[in-house]
C-alpha cells in the first residue's frame, strides 16, 4: 500500500510539474501574441493603403519600407534563427493578405490574422 501511495504521489508531482512547465515555456508566446496582435492593427491600414495604391496587397512586408514604414516592426518578422515556435509567416495575394505565427507551443495553436476582414482566427 505504501509503494502504491508513493506511485500515485511521483505521478502527481509529474503531472503537476509538467503542467507548470507548459504554462512558464508558454509565457513568451502569450506575450509575443499580445505584442503581435497591437502591432497588426496599427499595420492594418498601411497595408490598406498599399493596396489601394496598387491594386493589390504587397507580396512581402519588406516592400513597404521606407515609404509606407521606417522598417519592419521585429515581431513580425520572419527570423530563421529564432524557434519555430516564435515565427511568423505573411501571405500577401492580390486580395488576400494574412499573417500566421503560434500563441503557443505546439501543433494545433496557430492564430492567422487576415488583413482584408480585420479578424483573427485561431487553429485549435
Amino acid at each position: 500500500m505504501k509503494k502504491l501511495i508513493w506511485i500515485v504521489s511521483a505521478i502527481a508531482v509529474v503531472v503537476f510539474g509538467m503542467g507548470q512547465y507548459v504554462k512558464w515555456s508558454n509565457a513568451d508566446l502569450a506575450d509575443l501574441t499580445k505584442l503581435r496582435r497591437s502591432t497588426l492593427a496599427e499595420l492594418r491600414p498601411v497595408l490598406l493603403r498599399y493596396k489601394a495604391e496598387t491594386g493589390s496587397f504587397p507580396p512581402n512586408i519588406e516592400l513597404l519600407v521606407p515609404k509606407h514604414l521606417s522598417k519592419v516592426p521585429p515581431e513580425l518578422q520572419n527570423q530563421a534563427d529564432v524557434e519555430p515556435a516564435k515565427r511568423i509567416q505573411y501571405e500577401g495575394v492580390g486580395d488576400t493578405a494574412r499573417f500566421t505565427y503560434h500563441m503557443i507551443r505546439g501543433p494545433d495553436s496557430t492564430e492567422v490574422f487576415d488583413v482584408a476582414s480585420n479578424t483573427f482566427q485561431r487553429n485549435k
